[in-house]
């Protein structure tokens, strides 16, 4: 895995435990605002998994 990949997962982590939601979890509604002509789905993050370097664009 690149220092890139690693970082990343690192930060995702970081910002997990910070309190930072992208998606509601059934307790408490997302609180990151995604630019509006962005659309995520948890299943396009799981598609990743944890190695970011071979996803496709």
């Amino acid at each position: 895995m690149s220092k890139e990949a690693t970082a990343r997962i690192k930060i995702n982590k970081l910002l997990e435990a910070a309190g930072w939601r992208f998606f509601g979890n059934g307790k408490s509604p997302a609180n990151v605002q995604l630019e509006p002509s962005v659309t995520l789905k948890t299943l396009d993050l799981d598609a990743l998994g944890d190695n970011f370097e071979k996803a496709v664009n």
